[in-house]
């Protein structure tokens, strides 16, 4: 495959950076732009004159951009399209685009893209090698003869105009908006657009738990990378864990009594038995923590190597937990891959903490591999599967596979021994949930011989069985370097870069990345650079640098994610200088000094009623199956398992309460309660758009400063037009501006981060 040169303007030949003034004062203060650049929509050529796809049989193309367009369609059949107007990086090939193709009908099809290259003579037009094939035979597949397909390319979450392909002249009006784009005579000047504002506003959607002012000045001064290596080395946690004390098993015996005996023991269940504290503590990290891009890396790991307070019931257990994924944000994937198998909290959820050589459970092992590393099925570097010769799916291991990786994890439970050095935090009469498991007993270990992954260059593909476990001191050592080898061997096959890489990219950027973004990141994942496999920070600067995730917007309507709802909440009350509640029950309109002017967190509810209660997902598989359809499409859109009446009701009514409401009230302190649940209240500060809806009348005003500020600029027409409407009434400014952050907050364009 063809391809022009990468056009890092820090690179190639002087003409080059001639013609990108910015770019070289880039180069010169020594700042890649690579990765900050917005990339411009690809062109689908046409006819000369005429709305028709120039295309051509690939059997019978000469590597020559033909003059009219002479492909027979069918279905099956293999055509050369043309395009221009992209500008392809090192290694960017046929797996960076899509094309699809819609019938009359409206159905639509993602057809199969097989080759790429530029053609010699004119290499600012590519020739584009497209199988008329269903790539997921979601719809059949796509007949041109019965009226012909429209067809459109996306390439880095853009999309090009649309063309008709058909099989001869068929006289069909076409939409508004259609026209002829024919072959350009020379390169079309390519200005090289750096990040701009609506681009720091995605990134920190993508990167935070929502935009802010202050945070917008601190991209605008440093830029994203340096913001990234700035966020690496800050200090966190910015609110200090709470650290509770680990208590028995029993509420009843932890607290002296049952809950409802008296404030104090309510206190103690509250604190030490609910996650009512972890909660809060997650949310206020979430809207003013300073470690922002930890929490969010924290918070995409928990969704990945899933615990839940359904199961894990004590606060400090599950704060060890969350320890776990904030110190491993940073660092590297296989030393979580340790922490993660021993902690008791995972141990608990898991089973691994009950799993012995009598009486093997095979709960973890399952999981850790098919959720946690290498997935049910053998891909390639782009995260596409390998298929056999009938084009099926490779599995990645089977049931035997599983029952042998059982084996090495068996023997490990609670450090409950007060004489091993280790178990430094055993609590008397209380299980010790904060110290990593250890073999208490070491002949629980199965010593019988393993068989891991045999893949090319494994490490351990077989440990042997124990030759000399005539003791515990040898017991222990032959189950200790059992694991770290068992660990080593998952961590180097070669899906855990595509597999985990695929998964950051749904969390942080969008839901269905092209398969050229996926093996960007996995070939991140796999060497930082300096030979480091496993590299998180390399993998995040990965996938938010991509060219795949930059850029001021994106026109391909498959691109982005819905947004989950902490996400979608903390971004809205960050947007708009999040607070304490202004109102309470008792009427009080002022909240205690103590809360500093803060909300106090405690909003857990709002996330739960729309299916996602913090740190309580369902099952293993998250709060959503991450390889989840949206129905109707073919489009993975794991965010969309969440969306049903149910949640859409919730997320209009309590997105309601914090505007049109004004935020969740104060529980007020009383002599009958004198620990208030919610001591603090949230609430917003609209000030900004109440000073916008009294400055114009219209409401156009305000309408395009929620544009700019929730959409970064991609709002449309028809959006803006039924807000103008739906606001223009005889109300205060304060009400005006509540109204339209209400309806842009809940309408469909804003749920999708795009």
């Amino acid at each position: 495959m063809k391809s022009l040169p990468n056009r890092n303007p820090c690179k190639g030949d002087p003409l080059l950076l001639l013609s990108y003034a910015f770019a070289a004062l880039f180069c010169v203060l020594g700042v890649s732009a690579q990765g900050e650049v917005d990339s411009p929509e690809p062109i689908l050529i046409s006819e000369t004159g005429s709305t028709r796809v120039l295309a051509v049989n690939a059997e019978n193309w000469t590597g020559a951009l033909p003059a009219t367009s002479t492909a027979s369609v069918q279905a099956g059949s293999r055509i050369v399209v043309f395009i221009s107007n992209i500008d392809l990086i090192d290694g960017e090939g046929a797996n960076a685009f899509r094309v699809f193709a819609s019938d009359r009908a409206g159905k639509q099809f993602r057809l199969v893209v097989e080759d790429i290259q530029a053609l010699p003579k004119r290499p600012w037009i590519y020739g584009m090698t497209v199988r008329l094939t269903d790539a997921n035979s979601y719809n059949g597949q796509p007949e041109a003869s019965k009226g012909g397909l429209t067809l459109r390319i996306s390439w880095r979450g853009n999309t090009s105009n649309r063309l008709r392909l058909t099989t001869g002249k068929v006289q069909v009006p076409d939409p508004d908006g259609w026209a002829p784009s024919p072959a350009p005579s020379r390169l079309p000047a390519q200005a090289q657009r750096f990040t701009t504002g609506g681009d720091r506003k995605r990134f920190m959607e993508q990167a935070t738990f929502g935009p802010n002012n202050a945070l917008d000045f601190r991209l605008r001064q440093i830029g994203l990378r340096r913001w990234i290596d700035e966020q690496i080395t800050k200090p966190y946690p910015t609110i200090p864990y709470s650290n509770f004390a680990q208590k028995p098993f029993d509420g009843v015996a932890g607290c002296g009594g049952d809950y409802g005996a008296s404030p104090e023991i309510d206190l103690c269940h509250r604190n030490h038995y609910w996650i009512y504290d972890n909660q809060k503590w997650m949310m206020r990290e979430a809207l003013y923590g300073e470690d922002q891009l930890r929490r969010r890396v924290s918070w995409a790991l928990h969704q990945i190597w899933v615990v839940s307070a359904r199961t894990v019931y004590q606060n400090r257990w599950m704060q060890e937990y969350t320890e776990i994924l904030d110190r491993n944000a940073f660092g590297n994937y296989r030393n979580l891959m340790r922490e993660m198998t021993l902690s008791p909290a995972m141990g608990e959820y898991l089973d691994m903490v009950r799993s012995t050589r009598q009486n093997p459970n095979e709960n973890y092992p399952r999981e850790l591999l098919q959720l946690f590393s290498v997935g049910l099925y053998m891909l390639n570097p782009d995260g596409t599967y390998q298929l056999d010769g009938q084009g099926n799916r490779i599995p990645t291991y089977d049931q035997a596979k599983i029952d042998q990786f059982t084996k090495v994890f068996t023997g490990w439970t609670q450090c409950s021994n007060a004489s091993n050095p280790a178990c430094a935090n055993i609590a008397v009469g209380a299980p010790n949930y904060i110290d990593p498991m250890v073999l208490l007993t070491p002949n629980n270990h199965d010593q019988t011989a393993k068989s891991l992954f045999n893949y090319a260059g494994a490490p351990n593909p077989t440990i042997a069985a124990c030759a000399n476990c005539t003791n515990d001191t040898n017991r222990r050592a032959y189950a200790e370097d059992s694991l770290n080898r068992t660990l080593d061997n998952i961590f180097n096959h070669p899906n855990v870069g595509p597999f985990v890489g695929k998964l950051f990219i749904q969390q942080f950027v969008t839901s269905d990345p092209s398969p050229a973004y996926v093996a960007r990141v996995a070939a991140a994942f796999n060497n930082n650079g300096q030979g480091v496999r496993g590299d998180m920070a390399a993998l995040i600067k990965a996938v938010l640098l991509d060219p795949e995730a930059r850029g001021s917007k994106k026109t391909d309507p498959a691109y982005g994610k819905l947004r989950e709802p902490l996400q979608y909440v903390t971004n809205i009350l960050r947007m708009y200088n999040v607070r304490a509640g202004t109102h309470s029950s008792s009427g009080a309109t002022t909240p205690p000094a103590s809360c500093q002017g803060q909300s106090d967190g405690v909003f857990h509810w709002v996330t739960g009623e729309m299916g996602q209660e913090i740190w309580s997902p369902p099952t293993v598989f998250n709060y959503y199956p991450p390889d989840y359809v949206v129905p109707g499409t073919d489009i993975q859109g794991p965010e969309f398992a969440l969306a049903n009446t149910g949640s859409s009701f919730a997320k209009n009514n309590q997105i309601y309460y914090f505007t049109m409401g004004q935020g969740m009230w104060i529980d007020q302190a009383t002599g009958a309660n004198p620990y208030p649940y919610v001591p603090c209240g949230t609430s917003l500060d609209i000030s900004e758009l109440t000073a916008l809806a009294s400055s114009d009348p219209t409401g156009s005003a305000l309408v395009e400063g929620l544009n700019s500020k929730m959409m970064h600029g991609t709002m449309s027409d028809a959006m803006k037009t039924r807000v103008r409407a739906a606001i223009n009434f005889n109300v205060s400014a304060d009400l005006k501006a509540r109204q339209a952050l209400f309806l842009v907050a809940s309408s469909s364009q804003y749920q999708i981060q795009r």
